[in-house]
């Protein structure tokens, strides 16, 4: 008995280091290769969800694609946005209005896939068309809208807007922490907030579309039923 629960932890031991060695790996190839991974994120992104919509409407997308699509390059694109959005870099300094501003248009090549989403009569993977729509305006809602209430909140708890020089010898800028960390969880929470009311939008949106495409009663079999 004691000989074959060692034997089971020692198995348990040599998977989960084999798994920590294969993750180790899967990173150290993405940050051998950050600057081809990095141009295969921008172009995925850009035209990803427009070619999802195309190949979907001619219905020539194939399943595995969608699959790959949900669960391994929006998760990373995701993250590597909300890395930008959280530089961990010596200062990690919160971005200034004139560098987060300049993401408001990666909200673009997301409208395609929300207009599918919303008008089309039938969806084949309206689960993982949802699931990349939520995922993916995470991440850009984080670069831009989540900044906006992070330096407007920053701004009414500490009387004045983040100072970015001049008021320290090094680059760094000034961050209040009581005020800083007030500001983030308002941010926290003004995103919890909009994954909720996204996603409930999105299900009236396809329970709305369903109901309409729904097949109406005629007049005379409506009234035979009240007969």
């Amino acid at each position: 008995m004691r000989k074959s629960s060692s034997s089971y932890a020692l198995s348990r031991f040599i998977m989960n280091r084999g798994l920590a060695r294969f993750i180790g790996d899967v990173f150290d190839l993405f940050a051998d290769n950050a600057l081809f991974f990095g141009i295969v994120g921008i172009v995925c992104f850009l035209f990803g969800p427009s070619l999802l919509v195309l190949l979907e409407r001619k219905e020539r997308l194939p399943r595995a694609v969608v699959w790959l699509s949900t669960f391994f390059l929006t998760p990373i694109i995701m993250i590597f946005l909300l890395f930008v959005a959280n530089p961990q870099t010596y200062c990690n300094d919160p971005l200034p209005h004139e560098a987060f501003r300049l993401f408001y248009p990666l909200f673009l090549p997301l409208i395609p896939l929300y207009i599918h989403y919303a008008r089309a009569e039938h969806l084949n993977h309206p689960f993982q068309f949802g699931l990349i729509l939520v995922m993916l305006s995470l991440g850009v809602f984080s670069l831009t809208i989540g900044y906006e209430i992070f330096h407007l909140a920053y701004q009414s708890v500490q009387g004045h807007g983040v100072v970015y020089s001049g008021a320290r010898a090094w680059e760094c800028a000034y961050l209040n922490s009581a005020s800083e960390i007030s500001a983030r969880g308002t941010v926290g929470t003004a995103t919890l907030v909009f994954l909720a009311v996204q996603v409930l939008v999105l299900i009236a949106v396809r329970r709305m579309k369903h109901r309409q495409s729904e097949p109406q009663g005629t007049p005379s079999s409506d009234a035979g039923v009240e007969a």
